[in-house]
């Protein structure tokens, strides 16, 4: 072939290492013999700052930094697939905050995307690492715990998550509090798709609301 391009490392000359294009091109003479190669290379930073942007964009919260419904729907189907595999279980939890709506009316919106944010830090504290938290907006929520063996085990974690969401909040000073209400799916228990899960776990959600959050 007589030519070739590809993205390399390249390396700055205060050592910083950085992607280009690189395009190499075989030049050959009248007879068609190989003389030299020519390269060109351009710096791609810039446009791979760009491109990892708009793709965390598109699969993660901007508020809270966690996965988003898009990629909530991605990481969902690939436990699935490995809770059938493995044999073991999968228990899709929604969650809702009690309370939430008037904490933000009363201090401000920059207060309650502040909540949200130490909501999901909350979150993340509370599983383990394997499991998946996201937000699918507002101040509801998508817990993912990957590989369970029953309905108790995923009860002893929905009960820490509702410990350390109960923990009061500070905001300007005061402190608030919250409860939240969560509706829990299992596979196979519940023996049905990723989107059916997540209806059935919303469904269960707005039972516990109902009946005293």
């Amino acid at each position: 072939e007589n030519s070739w391009q590809g993205e390399i490392f390249n390396r700055r000359k205060d050592g910083e290492i950085f992607p280009e294009l690189l395009t190499v091109s075989a030049v050959r003479d009248e007879q068609g013999e190989l003389r030299h190669y020519t390269s060109i290379f351009s710096d791609i930073s810039t446009f791979k700052t760009q491109q990892e942007r708009l793709e965390r964009m598109a699969h993660f919260d901007p508020l809270t930094g966690l996965p988003n419904r898009a990629l909530l729907g991605d990481r969902l189907d690939m436990a699935l697939a490995q809770a059938r595999r493995a044999n073991r279980r999968v228990g899709v939890a929604l969650l809702d905050l009690d309370g939430f709506k008037p904490i933000n009316d009363h201090y401000g919106h920059a207060a309650g995307d502040s909540i949200l944010e130490e909501v999901g830090r909350r979150l993340l504290s509370a599983v383990r690492e394997t499991d998946t938290v996201a937000r699918l907006g507002g101040d509801e929520f998508v817990i993912v715990l990957c590989n369970i063996d029953d309905a108790p085990q995923a009860r002893v974690t929905l009960e820490r998550v509702l410990a350390t969401l109960g923990r009061p909040y500070a905001i300007d000073g005061e402190v608030a509090t919250m409860s939240a209400s969560i509706g829990l799916a299992m596979y196979p228990d519940d023996d049905a798709d990723a989107d059916t899960l997540l209806r059935h776990a919303d469904q269960a959600m707005y039972s516990a609301k109902q009946s005293g959050r």
